[in-house]
């Protein structure tokens, strides 16, 4: 680990590959590739060293990484699949002491969230700080991993804690770590919104998004977002009928009771 304050770094993973939408990571949003309108909203997250790309070796995603470099973010390649080795290695490489996840299918990641959550890691030295609850499926929310945590879940985990359910192995292991919870500020808990990228209807809501929303140098907020689903409720109609992935209504059960049991 690094000496001096600690170093916490955000990862955001992306691959061209996906069971549902191939290649969503470069899906135009206002013009712009899903991927270059994420990483930009991440440089500006507050309290943060860096912003890296991780994605795998596969040549598909050599797209994907001239995409980040164009735009000055260091890029990590490691295993497609074992997404947790890819966190862990990539932490390395970089120096990072905490990780802030970000998904690449998350472009509306809220970043006054990911600030509060960073602070409240730090200051609690947790092992995983997060917000529980069914908030995770709107696809808002970043996670804050100890880079020690990472690895102790590598090694002693099962194959399906390496997959892209990574804190997997943390949420059923509470008690061999010091877990957090972090909350939500007033007004983001709208879990009826699904702001996330996995299917078409999903892309589609996320374009009318952004074309009624960008504007020249400056990022869309998740406020924003949110209260224009607010005012114009048959945008929200467009991928309300989808379903979520199941690992994600695994995780959001696993936190009933989850921070009281973490030592």
């Amino acid at each position: 680990m690094s000496s001096g304050p600690p170093r916490v770094f955000v990862v955001v993973s992306a691959r061209m590959a996906s069971s549902r939408y191939a290649g969503k990571a470069v899906a135009p949003l206002a013009g712009r590739p899903l991927l270059a309108v994420l990483l930009e909203r991440m440089a500006a997250a507050r309290g943060v060293d860096g912003v890296v790309l991780a994605t795998s070796t596969r040549t598909e995603n050599d797209a994907l990484a001239r995409l980040a470099e164009r735009g000055g973010f260091p890029v990590f390649r490691g295993d497609e699949d074992d997404v947790l080795r890819r966190h862990v290695d990539c932490a390395r490489q970089v120096g990072a002491d905490h990780v802030v996840r970000v998904t690449g299918d998350n472009p509306l990641t809220d970043l006054e969230t990911l600030a509060r959550l960073v602070a409240l890691h730090l200051e609690q030295r947790s092992d995983y700080t997060y917000v529980p609850g069914d908030a995770l499926l709107m696809g808002i929310l970043s996670e804050v991993v100890s880079r020690s945590a990472l690895e102790r879940s590598w090694q002693k985990g099962e194959a399906r804690h390496r997959s892209e359910l990574m804190t997997l192995y943390i949420k059923e292991h509470p008690q061999e770590f010091r877990i957090v919870a972090g909350t939500l500020a007033d007004g983001l808990y709208r879990p009826e919104y699904r702001l996330t990228v996995d299917e078409a209807e999903d892309v589609a809501l996320l374009q009318e998004i952004f074309a009624r929303l960008q504007r020249p140098g400056q990022l869309v907020t998740t406020r924003e977002a949110i209260a224009l689903l607010d005012r114009e409720p048959e945008l929200a109609r467009i991928n309300a009928h989808l379903r979520h992935k199941a690992a994600n209504l695994r995780s959001v059960a696993l936190d009933q009771g989850i921070v009281g049991k973490a030592r």
